[in-house]
C-alpha cells in the first residue's frame, strides 16, 4: 500500500489510521510509502501527545475546510499517478450538531471525496460510517448482521445512511468497501465512552458505588479505534484487488459481546469501584422519561461535581465532560440496544480483532493520556 490519502486524517478515527499506517510503513523497509492526511484542523491543535505530533511530521498533511470541494481536490492532486487508497473518515461523529450541519458534514462531504476517488482513478475507497442505524424490534438485544432492516433512531445516524447511499450512487466508483463501527472507544475519544469513565472517578472520590443506567444484559457492542484503522487500512489493501464499483459493507464489533454490564464493570474496576446497577422500579420509571428528562437528570448529577474537581487539580479548561447528548446511543440503550455483529470481516476479509473485548487495560490508556495532556484529574489510577 504504497499512496493512501486520509481525509479527516486529524479526528478521532483519523488519528488512529495515521498511527497505524506510520507504523506499517516504518516496518515495511526498502518500500516507499506516501501518506497525506487532509482534515480542518492543524494536528498540532487537536490535542494530541508528543508521540503522535511526531508521526504527523513525517506525512505529508494539509489543512483547510472540508466544506470546500476546491479544498479537497487539492489534496486529492497528486503528481505521480493515482492513489492506491483512499479512507474517509471525515464525516461528522460528533453528537448534538444541527441537521443542516449534518448534511454538509456527512451527506455532502461523503459524496465529494467519492466522487473525487473516482475522478481521479482511486484503486480503491474505504468509507467510515456508523453500526448505530439498525431497526429495533422484538429482538433487538439480538446482534446485527450487515444486511438486517436499518432504522435510525437520530439525525447522525440518519446523515450516514444517506452518505452510504449518496457513495454508491457516484458513478466510475473504484472498489467501495463502507465499514459501520459499534461503540469505539481508546486514545482521543472524548464523547463516547468518556462520561462513564467521569462517573466512575467521581464514584471513587466520593466513595460510593458508580451509578449504571439500564438492565445489565442490554447489549452494547464496542470496538477499539485501533482496530477501527487496522481495518480500514486492512479493507483498503483488499479492496485494492477488486474490481471498480464493487461493494462491500461491514460491521466492526469486538467479539467480546459486551453488554452493560460488561463495560460498566471494566470502567468501574479501572477506577477501583462497584458498579451500582439502578434497581428495577428506577429503571422502570427512566423507561418512562423522556430522553431529554433522562438526560437532563444524568447531566445535572454529573456536571458540576467534575467541574470541581477540574478546579481542584488545575485542569479547569479541560474540554472533557460528563454530558450526555441526546443523541448519546447510551441514552437510548433500553429501547435500542447497539448490538452489532462484526465477524463478517473476520470471515471475508481474514481480519482479526487485536482488542477481543474492553477491558481496564484498554480503557488506561485513555484516561493517562487525559492526566498527561493536563486535561484529567492527576489522582493515581
Amino acid at each position: 500500500m504504497p499512496s493512501v490519502l486520509v481525509v479527516g486524517a486529524a479526528n478521532f478515527y483519523g488519528r488512529a489510521v495515521i498511527e497505524q499506517l506510520c507504523g506499517s510503513r516504518d516496518r515495511a523497509a526498502g518500500e516507499a510509502w506516501e501518506i497525506r492526511g487532509a482534515d480542518k484542523v492543524l494536528p498540532q491543535l487537536a490535542g494530541f501527545p508528543a508521540e503522535t505530533l511526531a508521526l504527523y511530521e513525517t506525512i505529508d498533511y494539509r489543512m483547510g475546510n472540508l466544506r470546500s470541494r476546491a479544498f479537497l481536490a487539492q489534496a486529492f492532486a497528486r503528481d505521480a499517478g493515482r492513489w492506491d487508497v483512499v479512507v474517509n473518515v471525515a464525516c461528522e461523529y460528533k453528537f448534538g450538531q444541527a441537521a443542516a450541519a449534518y448534511a454538509q458534514d456527512v451527506s455532502r462531504l461523503a459524496a465529494d471525496v467519492a466522487e473525487l476517488a473516482a475522478e481521479h482513478g482511486a484503486g480503491a475507497l474505504v468509507h467510515l460510517s456508523t453500526a448505530h442505524v439498525y431497526r429495533a424490534g422484538s429482538a433487538a438485544n439480538a446482534p446485527h448482521g450487515e444486511d438486517d432492516p436499518v432504522e435510525p433512531s437520530n439525525e447522525l445516524a440518519a446523515c450516514h445512511m444517506r452518505a452510504e447511499a449518496a457513495v454508491r450512487a457516484v458513478a466510475a466508483l473504484p472498489a467501495l468497501v463502507v465499514l459501520r463501527p459499534a461503540l469505539s472507544y481508546g486514545p482521543g475519544d472524548r464523547q463516547n465512552v468518556v462520561p462513564m469513565l467521569i462517573s466512575a472517578q467521581l464514584s471513587r472520590v466520593q466513595a460510593q458505588p458508580m451509578p449504571v443506567l439500564w438492565e445489565r444484559d442490554l447489549r452494547v457492542s464496542t470496538v477499539h479505534v485501533a482496530d477501527v484503522a487496522r481495518a480500514c487500512i486492512h479493507a483498503g489493501r483488499w479492496a485494492g484487488s477488486q474490481p471498480a464499483g464493487s461493494v462491500r459493507v461491514f460491521n466492526l464489533a469486538d467479539p467480546g459481546d459486551t453488554t452493560n454490564a460488561r463495560l460498566a464493570q471494566a470502567v468501574a474496576e479501572l477506577f477501583a469501584v462497584k458498579p451500582g446497577f439502578q434497581n428495577a422500579a428506577v429503571n422502570f420509571i427512566a423507561k418512562r422519561l423522556k430522553t431529554a428528562e433522562l438526560t437532563e437528570e444524568v447531566n445535572e448529577s454529573l456536571l458540576g461535581p467534575w467541574m470541581q474537581l477540574l478546579r481542584e487539580h488545575g485542569a479547569a479548561n479541560s474540554p472533557l465532560s460528563p454530558y450526555l447528548d441526546q443523541e448519546h446511543p447510551y441514552c437510548r440503550l433500553e429501547l435500542c440496544p447497539l448490538a452489532v455483529d462484526g465477524s463478517a470481516i473476520c470471515r471475508a476479509l481474514d481480519f482479526a480483532y487485536a482488542h477481543p473485548q474492553v477491558c481496564p487495560d484498554a480503557l488506561r490508556p485513555m484516561v493517562v493520556e487525559f492526566q498527561q495532556l493536563g486535561l484529567w484529574p492527576n489522582i493515581p489510577l
